[in-house]
Formats: structure tokens, C-alpha cells, sequence
């Protein structure tokens, strides 16, 4: 009985040395700890449609994310530029794509939107710029959209789907001249929701007179446009581009002489730019790390697409009027981008 009782002493007392000796890390198991606790970041980022260039800008931020945070987790979704600021305001998921008109309209609940998604925040500019483009076949009997519209011309106008941000950029123009579409085709025009390919399509077959949409310069549609007929740029009177801006967040620029090979002269228009957007409840040092990953990353996305080129550290923080997320915030003022 006594040799059992010792018996079970000495077993129970390596068992627990045993499992002491467990718990303590190896130095390899503690830097893998280290890595993926406190650094890593788990996260959705919601883009545009599948094979699209918005698929590819977030995969470019994701990947910026991975490359600087050890042993993140960080995937890619589809979305769209309409919905993805209230699927990010309302935390179905956290990080997505927004243009910066469309994050604005979002924030303040104007159109296309019917309430404000005030939970909304910004990180950071993505693509910097995306203009504006009113392009016309070059025999068009006008310079700027305001000569068009003054003329009273029956413009056959193609623009993209209902609330898309080129639709409603140029609704918009139209509703600071007092007019509509409906105002146009009682002029003798048309206004058709067409994709950008199917416009040009048209355009080269004479059946309509104008495409309209936000878009990166240069634009792969308006490019190969180019090469089946002559076209041209309209530029937008400076009252106008201002009033535009101030009404839908967007902010006055210039197509500089050159974006098209056609395009002699610096083109007057309003340009909205691509953000990374985010739920205001990710905690600060989460964004903090996102955002200084994606100022870390610019040599990386400089080769991820060429409209990444045009990000820095001059127009990382331009992101409008949504407010920014108190973690980017605090970087950009830490690297002085920001006072």
C-alpha cells in the first residue's frame, strides 16, 4: 500500500514538470508569437468588380499590408463604388474602395443615398486622381460642355448607369445651368446609360455625339476610341467646376495638355480621387499600422499599376471631406503630412 501511495507521488509530480516544461516557449515558438499577436492585422478590403482596375488597386493595398505587417491576413473581395461606403459605414466589413464623391455622399446621406453613414472614416488617397471626361467626336461644333449648353445643342449624351458617380457629376453640371435631360432631348438630343466600350462603339458609328464619366487618365476606353476617330476634350468654365466641387465633395482640376495624344490644351474639369475607407470602431493602432504600411509600400505600388505612380506622400492625406480615422490621423501628423 505504502509502495502504491510513493508510486503515485512520483508520477503525478513528473506529470506536472512535465506540463511546466510545456509552457515554456522555445525562442523560434516566441518570435512566431511576437509576429502574429500585436503586429498582425486581419482584415476584408472591399474593391470593384472581379478582373476590374479597383480588384487590382485594393489587392496592391492588401498586399502593402502583408509585405509590412508579419503574418497579416489580409483578403480581397469584389464591391462597387456605390456600395461599398455603406457596407464599410455599417461593419459588414471593415476596409473598402470609395471615390471620394461617392465616401462624401455616403457621409452626408445625399444622393444616391437615402440617410447619412456617419460612421465612415478615411486612411488614406489611393488613386489620386479620377477626372471628369466629357469627350466628343472632334468635329463637335463646341469647345467647352458650357458652350454646348448654351447653344441649346441637341447632343446625342452617354452616360453611365443611374447614380454612378459620372452620371451624377453630370447631372449635376447640367442642374447648375438650370437644366435636365429631359431639357436635352427636348432640344432634339438623346441621353443614353451606356458602358464606356458600347459609347465608343456608337460614337465611331455616328449615333451618338458624347460620352461623359469619371475616369483615370489616360483612359484605356477613350485610348482605343482614339484610334478609329478623331476626338476631343471639353473643358468645363471655372464657375461651374467650382460650384460642382463644393455641391457633391469633389475638387476643381486640370487634364494637363498631353494626357491623350489629340489633347493640344490644359482641360478645365472637377476630379474625384480613389480612398481607402473604414468603419470608425477598427481601433487606432490598427489603422495607425495600415496606413503607415501603405506610405512604406509606395516603390511596391509604383509597379502594381501605373496610376499607383502618381501616390505620395504630398496627396496621401488629401482625402476631402471625410473625416479621417484617429489612427491615420495620428501618422500623418507624426510624419508632419498633417499639422
Amino acid at each position: 500500500m505504502q509502495k502504491a501511495f510513493y508510486k503515485y507521488i512520483v508520477i503525478s509530480t513528473l506529470l506536472l514538470l512535465l506540463a511546466a516544461c510545456s509552457g515554456i516557449d522555445s525562442p523560434k515558438t516566441k518570435a512566431a508569437k511576437n509576429n502574429t499577436s500585436n503586429d498582425a492585422i486581419e482584415a476584408m478590403i472591399i474593391g470593384g468588380r472581379t478582373g476590374g482596375a479597383w480588384s487590382v488597386f485594393s489587392e496592391g493595398i492588401a498586399e502593402s499590408i502583408r509585405r509590412q505587417q508579419d503574418g497579416s491576413i489580409v483578403t480581397v473581395e469584389p464591391g462597387s463604388i456605390v456600395e461599398n461606403p455603406p457596407t464599410v459605414a455599417t461593419n459588414k466589413v471593415s476596409y473598402g474602395l470609395s471615390y471620394a464623391m461617392t465616401a462624401f455622399a455616403a457621409y452626408h446621406g445625399t444622393e444616391p443615398y437615402q440617410e447619412a453613414y456617419t460612421d465612415l472614416r478615411a486612411i488614406s488617397v489611393v488613386i489620386p486622381a479620377n477626372y471628369y471626361q466629357f469627350i466628343v467626336r472632334a468635329d463637335a461644333p463646341y469647345d467647352t460642355l458650357d458652350e454646348a449648353i448654351q447653344n441649346k445643342a441637341p447632343i446625342r449624351l452617354a452616360v453611365d448607369q443611374q447614380g454612378s458617380a459620372g452620371e451624377i457629376i453630370t447631372r449635376t453640371i447640367l442642374k447648375h445651368h438650370g437644366i435636365d435631360y429631359e431639357t436635352i432631348v427636348s432640344w432634339g438630343g438623346t441621353v443614353d446609360h451606356l458602358s464606356g466600350e458600347k459609347s465608343f462603339e456608337l460614337m465611331a458609328d455616328k449615333r451618338i455625339d458624347a460620352a461623359a464619366d469619371a475616369l483615370s487618365v489616360p483612359s484605356s476606353d477613350i485610348l482605343e476610341a482614339a484610334t478609329t476617330m478623331d476626338l476631343k476634350l471639353l473643358a468645363l468654365e471655372q464657375e461651374t467646376i467650382e460650384a460642382v466641387a463644393a455641391e457633391i465633395g469633389m475638387l476643381p482640376g486640370v487634364i494637363a495638355a498631353g494626357g491623350y495624344d489629340f489633347q493640344t490644351e490644359d482641360i478645365g474639369t472637377v476630379n474625384t480621387p480613389v480612398l481607402l475607407i473604414v468603419n470608425k470602431s477598427v481601433p487606432e493602432d490598427k489603422v495607425y499600422a495600415i496606413t503607415k504600411a501603405i506610405y512604406e509600400s509606395f516603390d511596391y505600388l509604383h509597379t502594381v499599376h501605373e496610376e499607383f505612380r502618381n501616390l505620395s506622400a504630398e496627396n496621401m492625406a488629401a482625402v476631402g471631406d471625410i473625416p479621417l480615422h484617429p489612427g491615420a490621423e495620428k501618422f500623418y501628423k507624426e510624419e508632419g503630412m498633417l499639422k
